[in-house]
Formats: structure tokens, sequence, C-alpha cells
């Protein structure tokens, strides 16, 4: 990984940057649209290193590991390419074409956020300073 130190580094920063667009109005109400059980797999960067967020029947939930339930969609990817996709960095829709993220299920929802990922890189900057890793933000 080029970004982290191990394989709970990127877990514990993009569940943070859930937890902050859940508080948000506008990426809430967005979320909630998605309505699907997602995980986001990065295991190829370790045996823990994935995470779900729930969207279904108006919730908003996110925990570390995979859920106890099967999801509706699962984006598998590195947690470095994850990391340049959360910076807007990286072009979900082309990352897709170009096999570096690979959906099973239906990303429809999830890609009509696609949108909004310059709100969403903000607010993961904002959680990079938090956690003091300053030094993994891309510019």
């Amino acid at each position: 990984m080029e970004y982290w130190k191990n394989e709970n580094e990127p877990i514990q920063a993009f569940i943070k940057l859930f937890q902050a667009a859940m508080a948000d109005a506008e990426l809430s109400s967005g979320l909630k649209k998605v309505n699907q059980l997602i995980l986001f797999d990065y295991t190829e960067d370790g045996p823990n290193c994935s995470f779900w967020i729930d969207t279904r029947a108006g919730n908003l939930n996110v925990g570390p590991g995979k859920p106890s339930e099967e999801p509706d969609m699962t984006m598998s990817l590195s947690a470095d390419d994850a990391h340049r996709s959360w910076s807007n960095k990286l072009n979900p829709v082309m990352a897709i074409t170009r096999k570096k993220i690979r959906v099973k299920g239906s990303a429809v929802g999830l890609l009509k956020l696609a949108p909004k990922l310059k709100k969403v890189a903000e607010i993961y900057t904002g959680v990079l300073k938090d956690l003091g890793w300053e030094d993994k933000i891309l510019k």
C-alpha cells in the first residue's frame, strides 16, 4: 500500500468519512436514495480491509468488516485507489471501465452520487486532518 501503514488505517478513515457524510443533509439524502447494503472490499490489501454501509429503508449505518447479510453491491478495489477516489483524484466511472474498481451488483444508484465527489473530498480532507494524517492529503 502506498498511502497506508496497515489494513486498519484506511478502514478507520473511510468509516469516519461516511459518518461525516451522513451528518451532511445533502449527502445523507443522496445516500438514502441508493437504498442498498454495500460492501467496500479492499481485502487485496489485507483480510480485514473492508467496510460496509447500509442505506436501505431510509437508514444509514456503517461498520468495519463484512456485513452480516449478503450485500446488494460489492465494490472491490485497492485501499489506495479508494483513497484516490474519495480524494476526487480517481474518476469512479473511468476506474470501473478500466477495471480498477470491480463491481458486483448494480452501481447505478451509487454512481448518481459521483457529481457530489467534490464535496465528499472536502469532507475526507477534514477527516484526514482530524486523524492527524495531513501527509495523506492528495493535492
